[in-house]
């Protein structure tokens, strides 16, 4: 018995065996796969320095090749500038934040995070959420927000020094990465860095060339120089092609194909043979020799699927016979009847080649069906037409050379003409360009860079000469932005001309105006007596920019906010005087527009203490150096306590400072989003905090940021932490103002609202009323809370103007179901007034001071 069964299990043995070899093959062919896959990529990589136009399409080519080997989805390149201490993100695609453009960040302000920590250690990272928190705590990286589930980045390295960094990312928890997408992506890396170091060469070299053919046109007499030596070139030329014996001996073409077709006859039957050449243009083909024994003349034709354009376009010899020729049929390569005359049994044909480029066909064809061709003649025929190629190319050539020695002389005299009239061509090319670089497109005044030179002309006359003065005028137009947006970018460059002409009339012709930006001038008056010159050409200009602007047939009015600086001594720069006057243009627009304001000590004061108060706002800890109080919004009618609005200050030192002094700030150096969301946090705190001790659940309002809106991974951040407290979101109420909702792109704005809106979170238009109280806000917008604004409501308690407006904003926001609340109620006369007026929601001092809203706040965190 056992000696039957040792037999199976030796095969089940071997079996096994060969099933384990099977899984290897199967794991080393699928890693010969994948390295083939990565040898591809990094060939194509490699190629991407010759091949790619530009900078932008290099970028997106390695992205479309790092996606072929792993996610890639969300990639960035950035770029570190060790001298200028800048991080450049030249390239940046993210599938989360599609509307918000990277371009350059402080190399400071990128360090503390993941991107810095590669190029800070020059090291590859691949992070995860665990990653981050364990660098976090190590000191390494700074604070994060929202993380991604998967971050990989590879340092760029030239040499060994840190050029930027290559960076992928998920937010899937199906996409993760691993170790050897991390060293996949780190080899991958120096090649991006090769290629781009190949690339910066090209254009280097192209520059280069450019430069030396520059330098050939200086003088006529290296053109002549240069004729001399193409002359001999082609001299040379013409001696190697007349090696061929044929192309020499024969008269003409005309003979030299008789003769090759003698020649020819003599190696194989070539009673039928003709000779095809592609016309100059490529489009169509012609017979300079065709006898055939049926008589039939071949005319010039253009291409079609006959057997001759079929070697025309496959660059290959081919014998066809009947077998052959219906399988070219079926393919759909060849169509009978596609050529001319009758259809030959047989047929030979060989490709004439010059450099790689088929210029024509040598070929033979048999009637009969006794005469059959051979295997080995198609390859005598093949052997053939290569030296009938270069004979052919040979006598071409010659009779081109033959042709251009006639015309030489004449050429020549025609090439310098035409050199004196490239000179002069270049001299107008060269003065286009400089005017093109110096002015502005649209109104054709001198730009930036012409107005920049202009004034240090003029401050190196007053080193010469100290007693002379000039002044800058910082010009910025009123409702510029509101008639581009409102008539089209066709009529607000009408009106940019317009305001042009009225700038010319208004100064001296010594006095530069430019352009620097959509609706900013400048103006440069030289040779000023004192102050005073400035003072009128300002007054000048504010008369003449109030008068209308006729556009698209209608009357429209802006004016003109202006900032002058006035040369103080010979030290003064380019850079002090335009910033001077933009201040100066800001302290204007700040007074009520349409007036000039002179730059003294005074504002520059204020430019310093804004830069101090920067300054300490972006060293200011949130959770630290802020406090939130919270001031109750009061039902009317019952006096009850239906909601919080919560107020934000700034414990800086020993001042308590109100939002109005650093708000703005914040806004322009992006400190706001930080803020706002640490903000949602104590709220969202707050909440289950109240919840927790069975309070009743009263909705919180919350001042937030029009900048949430116009990024969509700042609008995300938001709606995470909600997720992460786990807040019903009905319980909060975001406010914006109606005025920072003005100054914002419109379409943004509302999609962002909606999206808000559509998760649960009630919305209020803040301090409506303040300015022009748009009544797109209401009927456009989806907001469920109208807060009027305080001043406004001030007005009801004295003005029968603003008690009517109330009225019919009451009426309104019945009519549309939206919840109307008074701000600044400070007396009870003012209660009265409202509750007559229809509002039945309204916060303020009267309900509640600043003592009280200090104990409150106490109260409610206890």
């Amino acid at each position: 018995m056992t000696t039957e069964l040792a037999p199976a299990e030796s095969a089940q043995a071997e079996l096994s065996r060969q099933h384990k070899v099977i899984e290897r093959l199967k794991i080393l062919t699928s890693k010969y796969r994948q390295a083939e896959v990565v040898q591809k990529a990094l060939f194509r990589i490699s190629e991407l320095a010759s091949s790619a136009s530009d900078m932008n399409q290099l970028y997106a080519s390695v992205h479309s090749i790092i996606g072929e080997l792993m996610a890639a989805n969300n990639f960035y390149i950035c770029l570190y500038d060790g001298q200028q201490e800048l991080v450049d993100f030249p390239y940046f695609v993210d599938e989360f934040d599609t509307h918000e453009t990277i371009t350059q960040v402080p190399a400071k302000q990128l360090m503390r995070g993941v991107t810095g920590y590669i190029l800070r250690t020059g090291e590859p990272l691949l992070c995860t959420k665990e990653t981050f928190k364990e660098l976090e705590a190590s000191g390494e990286i700074g604070k994060m927000g929202s993380l991604p589930v998967d971050w990989l980045g590879a340092p760029l390295l030239a040499g060994d020094q840190v050029i930027g960094a290559m960076v992928v990312q998920s937010y899937q928890e199906e996409v993760r990465y691993s170790d050897s997408d991390l060293e996949l992506l780190m080899f991958v890396s120096q090649h991006v860095v090769n290629a781009l170091e190949r690339f910066k060469q090209r254009e280097l070299m192209s520059a280069e060339i450019e430069r030396q053919t520059a330098e050939l046109r200086i003088t006529n007499e290296d053109l002549l120089k240069e004729i001399t030596v193409r002359e001999k070139a082609e001299l040379q030329t013409s001696v190697l092609f007349a090696i061929s014996e044929l192309t020499n001996s024969s008269e003409d073409m005309k003979s030299f194909y008789s003769e090759l077709h003698t020649q020819i006859n003599k190696l194989l039957n070539a009673d039928n043979f003709y000779v095809a050449l592609m016309t100059e243009n490529g489009q169509q083909v012609y017979f300079p020799y065709y006898i055939d024994e049926h008589d039939h003349v071949a005319k010039q034709r253009r291409l079609r699927k006959g057997m001759t354009e079929y070697v025309l376009r496959h660059g290959a010899p081919i014998m066809i016979g009947g077998a052959e020729r219906e399988s070219l049929v079926r393919r759909g390569e060849i169509v009978v009847g596609a050529g001319n005359g009758a259809l030959a049994r047989q047929w030979l044909g060989s490709p004439l080649i010059i450099n790689d480029d088929v210029f024509g066909v040598l070929a033979v064809q048999s009637y009969d069906s006794d005469q059959r061709y051979q295997r080995e003649d198609l390859e005598l025929l093949n052997f053939v037409s290569q030296h009938v190629a270069v004979a052919i190319e040979r006598r071409r050539s010659a009779e081109k050379l033959a042709r251009a020695n006639v015309f030489l002389e004449k050429r020549i005299t025609e090439r310098t003409e035409e050199l004196v009239d490239e000179i002069e061509r270049r001299k107008k090319i060269e003065e286009k360009l400089y005017y093109d670089a110096h002015h502005d497109n649209l109104t054709g005044l001198p730009n930036r860079a012409m107005f920049t030179d202009r004034v240090k002309q003029a401050i190196a006359y007053k080193r010469r000469y100290p007693k002379t003065d000039f002044g800058v005028l910082f010009i910025d137009l009123d409702r510029f932005k509101n008639i581009n947006d409102t008539l089209g970018h066709s009529a607000g460059d009408q009106f940019l001309l317009e305001v042009s002409q009225r700038l010319r009339s208004a100064v001296r012709d010594i006095d530069l105006i430019a352009r620097i930006g959509g609706d900013e001038f400048v103006i440069l008056l030289d040779h000023m007596e004192d102050v005073n010159d400035a003072k009128e050409v300002a007054e000048r200009i504010i008369t003449m920019m109030k008068e209308p602007f006729v556009l698209d047939d209608q009357q429209h009015f802006s004016g003109a906010s202006i900032g002058i600086a006035v040369s103080r001594d010979i030290n003064e720069s380019v850079d002090r005087l335009l910033r001077d006057a933009d201040a100066a243009m800001y302290e204007a627009k700040s007074e009520g527009r349409g007036r000039y304001v002179i730059f003294d000590d005074t504002i520059r004061k204020g430019l310093v203490a804004a830069i101090h108060q920067e300054t300490a706002l972006r060293h200011a800890q949130v959770d630290h150096d802020f406090l939130l109080w919270y001031q109750p919004i009061y039902g009317l009618g019952n006096n009850h306590i239906e909601g919080y609005e919560v107020l934000l200050r700034w414990q800086k030192g020993e001042q308590l400072l109100q939002p109005e002094e650093f708000i703005e700030l914040a806004e322009r150096s992006g400190a706001i989003v930080e803020i706002d969301q640490w903000v949602l946090k104590e709220c969202c705190q707050l909440i289950l905090q109240l919840q927790e001790k069975e309070q009743e659940n009263c909705p919180i309002h919350i001042n937030l940021s029009t900048q949430h809106l116009l990024s969509l991974r700042h609008l995300k951040a938001i709606e995470d932490i909600i997720k992460e407290y786990d807040i019903d979101p009905t319980l909060l109420v975001f406010e914006f103002d109606e005025q920072s909702l003005l100054r914002k792109e419109g379409k943004r704005l509302l999609t962002s609202l909606r999206r808000l809106s559509e998760r649960g979170i009630k919305l209020a238009l803040d301090d409506f009323g303040r300015g022009s109280g748009p009544l797109q806000f209401i009927y456009n917008y989806p907001f469920d809370i109208i807060k009027l604004d305080r001043n406004f409501v001030k007005q009801t308690a004295r003005k029968e103007r603003a008690r009517a407006m109330v009225r019919h904003v009451v009426t309104l926001c019945e009519e549309l179901s939206i919840k109307l609340t008074a701000e600044g109620i400070e007396s009870k006369i003012l209660l009265k007034q409202l509750r007559h007026l229809g509002v039945h929601h309204g916060q303020g001092n009267l309900f509640c001071s600043a003592e009280k809203i200090e104990l409150l706040k106490a109260r409610l965190i206890a």
